[in-house]
């Protein structure tokens, strides 16, 4: 992922360039040849994926013309700035430094300490994810509950509210062997287990929130140029002080995906550009908003839909 971006564009080579020199990963092997085995392992993947998102939107930059040298990715004061901004789990951090509440070369040093820290817990903590599919919130909750309280061993919360109809649960292995097997009981159509060793977004993360607070701690953030909506509370953040609290607290907390788009169009915003590899948020748009546009901006030849939009040639 991101191979061609970087070829074609500095701004984007930029970005992964200083991926690399901030993380000591190699970035750029790991996001344009793999191999999958470990690019999908967490103290790789979350840098990769942060990288590549902000190497798309700066190359969206700077085809758009509105590029600001001094800050590559903030996107505050180009000419069509975005109304809000959001980022699924990781994504959030891309997302503060876009709205300019993190430098980039900070945002690099919060992603790498996150993913060591949250590869860490779970190798402290070994755990799983599962994918609820139909159903609803409420089910998903008892079902929870029902598996939870067989002991500590057993520990399973709600994870990502991703869209209606597609929940992830995350706890302990055999809470998730549990779930899988009860699921039907509660509703829900199919159970996935995803491919993850450790049971992201809830309190078995608690070590890896620690170690990232003394790393944000130290680090500059800014009030956001542009409103952000919380993971944690699916509510627009606005002052330092919050993405602080933020960027510690959503390791353990559940990702209110759907509140979060909800919101976004209780705001009157119609049209989301997902920024980044793949297509997958867009696919939750339309399960959670059918009537919202959502457009994938991941590969050079989709670049011009969201640089026409900056700078305000566009109708996105």
């Amino acid at each position: 992922m991101g191979r061609a971006l970087a070829a074609e564009s500095a701004s984007a080579a930029s970005v992964f360039n200083l991926a690399e020199e901030v993380t000591g990963l190699p970035i750029r092997r790991l996001c344009f040849e793999g191999p999958d085995r470990e690019l999908v392992l967490t103290q790789f993947l979350q840098p990769c994926l942060a990288a590549t998102s902000l190497a798309v939107l700066a190359a969206a930059l700077e085809k758009s013309g509105a590029q600001d040298p001094a800050a590559p990715v903030a996107i505050a004061k180009v000419p069509n700035p975005p109304r809000a901004l959001a980022g699924h789990s990781v994504g959030e951090i891309p997302a503060l430094a876009a709205a300019g509440a993190l430098g980039l070369q900070d945002a690099f040093t919060v992603v790498a300490e996150r993913a060591r820290s949250m590869a860490g817990a779970g190798d402290a903590n070994p755990g799983g994810m599962l994918a609820l599919i139909g159903g609803d919130l409420e089910s998903a909750y008892g079902l929870c509950e029902q598996v939870d309280s067989q002991g500590p061993g057993f520990r399973l919360g709600v994870a990502n509210l991703n869209a209606p109809g597609q929940t992830i649960v995350a706890g302990a292995a055999d809470a998730i062997k549990e779930a899988s097997g009860i699921a039907r009981e509660w509703g829900f159509r199919r159970a996935l287990e995803l491919p993850v060793s450790a049971a992201f977004h809830t309190p078995l993360m608690e070590p890896a929130r620690d170690r990232l607070a003394g790393v944000v701690a130290a680090l500059p953030v800014e009030d956001p140029g542009i409103p952000v909506v919380s993971n944690v509370s699916g509510q627009l953040l606005g002052d330092a002080e919050s993405v602080r609290e933020e960027i510690c607290a959503q390791v353990t907390a559940p990702v209110r995906w759907t509140q979060s788009m909800q919101l976004l169009s209780s705001e009157g915003i119609t049209s989301f550009f997902e920024v980044g590899p793949g297509n997958v948020l867009a696919g939750l748009l339309r399960r959670t908003l059918p009537s919202a546009r959502g457009i994938p901006v991941g590969e050079p030849e989709q670049l011009r839909s969201l640089a026409d939009s900056l700078n305000g040639t566009g109708n996105g």
